[in-house]
Formats: structure tokens, C-alpha cells, sequence
């Protein structure tokens, strides 16, 4: 008897059940070629899949489809719903839809390695589990091309992208039809149910890029830097040209650096590829070479140089100065350049101080006119921002005073933030790939600092 019921365990285990791929989407018609594409070389036998699309752009996609699928192949099914619908309604409707046994979420811009579906499922009917997917996740940021992982929240969370289920599951969970964020909570019944966890890099590569319905910037913040690179994910060559186009891909709005009397670039005079590299970075968001003004270091102390630079907007008279490192890194991405642009045309309105392109926030009050914008009062690793012309005589006495204290640059910074209007863009614009570690003396990545969300 023990032997008969050990066979029928294995013959259950190994059977190859079907499996429907759901994936909502909205106005992503240049990424759908890309999620047929992911779906079509997936190792999982093609007559035992499908993938159901349900679509509520404003404008149907289905002559793309008719285009891009097989008249002969019956397993990609795609819906456009006329009606905006809230994403929980989505993925009920497209579980509802769903014909398969397991029922395998895809989102429609993120990368799935090719045994995605063939690894996990297996590995569900190995353990005999219901639900399946990962707490944590790998982001490729397109406009960093660097990867991090997410914070892990627990055993029993796991977020949509990764999720797998047995289509019993569905009898007890469901997902809150006007839910449009954190749709996973309600599903999984607040977290309290199973997950079997699965290896995140099996799980899948999330991409963030400019068009993103939620800006994963602020998930970068509480992740953790890691040295994979995009082509330890990726090996098709098609792919990969399809991520590196988003990481270059040219923009189309220019960063309105007229806003401010000239922009100062702070290099060491023995790297001048440093220099040349920002004066790119900068021309091409959009700076006029007659406002760049070049400034070779001539002391190790950075407030030494910070106060050369204002001496001299002091002398000119500028109207205003931008300070820059010329390390600096911007982000590449139109919505933060929309978020840029909307505080630079308000500032002649504004009774400002400073302006920070980025820092490492420890306390700020986020301001409710201006969406990603706060005010600072605690904020250190301030690697480019502008003063006021007016204020220029006062921060500059300050710094002399910090010189001849001996305090550092991030030290001096606080009483005058909470003292003056020092604004700061939420995340950062512009950031610090990596610095030395003051302990140890290491590079580190410290780019996550400039994009925390919570300070706590």
C-alpha cells in the first residue's frame, strides 16, 4: 500500500498542469511587444499556457496583438476594457478569467527569466503549496544602471509581480476591487496566509524607468546596493537591447537652469575627465555653456572651496549660484525633471535661501504646493545646490566662522536650515554614486542615501 501511494505522489508531482499568465495593463503599448516576447520564450510547453491581457487604455491594442501573435496559436488572449478600471478589479477580473490550474502573475514591464514559470509551479507542486512568490525583490534603476534589493518584510509577504497560485487559493482570497496601491495586503488576508518563498533572482527583475505608475526612487532608499549588473539577469540579446534603450533613451524636456545666475562646477584639477564628464551630464539636461563657470579645488577642505565659489559670486554680483560636485549624477527621468522644473519657475515667488539638488535628509517638512518638494531643516552630503544672491554674505560668514571652529561642512549646515528657507528636492535630483568610508577608508555605493524616504 505504502508503495501504490508513493507512486501516485510522484505521478502527481511530475504532471504538467496548465497554467494562464495574467497581466493588467494600461497605456504601456511600447512595453506589451516586450511582454509577448518574455511570455513566447518561456520553457514551459506552449500548449499547456496561455496569457491573458486585459487592457483599459484609452485606445485598444488589439491591432498590435493581431500584428504581433500567431493567428494559429490560441494561447494569448487579450481583453481591452473601454472603462478605467482600479487595479484590484483588474486582477480579480483576469483571475476570473484565468482557464489554468496555477495562475502566474506577470507584470507588463518587468524582465521573468525563461524557467520562470516552469521553476515556480514546479516548485509549488514539489512542496504541495497553494501560493507562492517573494518577499523581496532585485530593481534594475535604468537612469543608475545599478541593481538593489529590497528590504524583506517577512515570511509571509510577497509582492504581486512574483505571486503564483493554485487556482483553490482563489476560493478564500480576493483582492479589493478598489484597491490602486498595496494590492498584496487584502490578497494575502493582511499577511496572515502561507507563502512559499521563492529565490527573488528566479522571481523576477523589476525595471524602473520614466513612465513607472509608482516611483520606485523612494524603494531605493531603504534597499541594499548590490554588485549584480543587468546582465546577470538578462542574456537575450533583444532584451537587453530593449533595457538599455530606456537607460539612454534621450529626454525631452531640459532642466530650466536659467532659474539661477551661473552654475559652478567644483573638480580636481588632476582628474579634468571629471570636469568634462559633468560639463556633458549638464549640456545635455539642458545648460548653456556661457552659464557653466569651471573651478579647480585648490584646498582639501570643502568649505575652504565652497567659500571661494561664493566669494566670487559675491564679487560678480550674481544674481544666484548653483554649487556642484563635479561627481554629481542626475536622474534621468522626465518626472523628476517635470518635479525640478515646477520649483525653478516658482522660485521668483518664493522667499528662498537655498535650494538643494540633493543631500542626505534627516528631517523635513514636505511642502503640499509643491509635490516633491520639502523644506529642510537637517540634511547633510549636500553634493549640488544654489544659493540666493541675498543670502550668499551670511552663509558665507557662517562657513568662515566653521573654518575658523574647525567644524565640518555637514556640521555647519543645521542652524542655518532651520534658521532660513533651505528647500530641497524629494527624492534628489542629483546624487553621489560613491564615497570613501570615513571608518574604513572603502568605497562604498552611497547612492541610496540621497533617496530615503523615511529618516527614522
Amino acid at each position: 500500500m505504502q508503495t501504490l501511494l508513493k507512486r501516485q505522489q510522484q505521478k502527481k508531482t511530475t504532471e504538467t498542469p496548465f497554467v494562464s499568465v495574467v497581466c493588467p495593463t494600461w497605456d504601456r503599448r511600447a512595453f506589451l511587444p516586450y511582454l509577448l516576447y518574455l511570455f513566447q520564450y518561456q520553457d514551459y510547453p506552449a500548449d499547456k499556457r496561455e496569457l491573458v491581457i486585459l487592457d483599459d487604455s484609452a485606445e485598444s491594442n488589439e491591432d498590435l496583438m493581431a500584428m504581433m501573435v500567431d493567428s494559429r496559436v490560441d494561447n494569448v488572449r487579450y481583453i481591452h476594457s473601454p472603462e478605467r478600471l482600479d487595479l484590484g478589479k483588474k486582477r480579480n477580473m483576469l483571475n476570473d478569467l484565468a482557464k489554468g490550474e496555477y495562475i502566474v502573475c506577470f507584470d507588463d514591464d518587468d524582465y521573468y527569466p525563461p524557467n520562470k514559470i516552469s521553476e515556480q509551479v514546479a516548485e509549488m507542486q514539489r512542496n504541495n503549496a497553494l501560493f507562492s512568490g517573494s518577499d523581496t525583490i532585485y530593481i534594475w534603476y535604468s537612469h543608475l544602471d545599478k541593481i538593489y534589493r529590497t528590504h524583506a518584510f517577512g515570511p509571509q509577504h510577497a509582492l504581486n509581480g512574483t505571486f503564483a497560485c493554485h487556482r483553490n487559493f482563489l476560493k478564500n482570497h480576493r483582492y479589493e476591487d478598489d484597491a490602486v496601491l498595496a494590492e498584496e495586503q487584502a490578497f494575502l488576508n493582511n499577511f496572515t496566509s502561507p507563502v512559499l518563498q521563492i529565490d527573488p533572482k528566479q522571481a523576477i527583475l523589476c525595471i524602473s524607468h520614466s513612465s513607472n505608475t509608482y516611483d520606485k526612487d523612494f524603494v531605493l532608499g531603504s534597499s541594499q546596493p548590490t554588485d549584480l549588473t543587468l546582465e546577470d539577469f538578462v542574456s537575450d540579446r533583444n532584451l537587453l537591447s530593449h533595457y538599455r534603450r530606456l537607460s539612454h533613451a534621450p529626454l525631452s524636456t531640459a532642466v530650466q537652469w536659467q532659474a539661477f545666475g551661473k552654475v559652478v562646477v567644483m573638480y580636481d584639477p588632476d582628474q579634468p575627465d571629471q570636469l568634462e564628464n559633468q560639463r556633458q551630464a549638464l549640456t545635455a539636461l539642458g545648460l548653456e555653456a556661457q552659464q557653466l563657470v569651471p573651478f579647480a579645488r585648490s584646498s582639501h577642505n570643502e568649505l575652504e572651496t565652497h567659500c571661494q565659489v561664493l566669494d566670487i559670486a559675491q564679487h560678480e554680483a550674481w544674481e544666484s549660484v548653483m554649487l556642484v560636485d563635479a561627481s554629481v549624477k542626475y536622474v534621468r527621468k522626465e518626472m523628476s525633471i517635470k518635479t525640478v522644473n515646477q520649483l525653478f519657475s516658482r522660485l521668483e515667488h518664493i522667499d528662498w535661501q537655498v535650494v538643494l539638488l540633493g543631500a542626505r535628509y534627516q528631517q523635513i517638512s514636505p511642502l503640499k504646493a509643491l509635490p516633491g518638494v520639502a523644506r529642510v531643516t537637517r540634511a547633510d552630503c549636500g553634493c549640488a545646490y544654489a544659493v540666493n544672491g541675498k543670502y550668499i554674505p551670511e552663509l558665507l560668514a557662517h562657513y568662515r566662522q566653521a573654518i575658523a571652529e574647525q567644524t565640518s561642512f555637514n556640521a555647519c549646515w543645521p542652524a542655518q536650515m532651520q534658521a532660513h528657507c533651505w528647500l530641497g528636492l524629494h527624492p534628489s535630483f542629483a546624487f553621489l554614486s560613491e564615497m570613501p568610508d570615513r571608518e574604513s577608508g572603502k568605497t562604498i555605493d552611497c547612492t541610496h542615501w540621497f533617496f530615503r524616504k523615511n529618516f527614522q
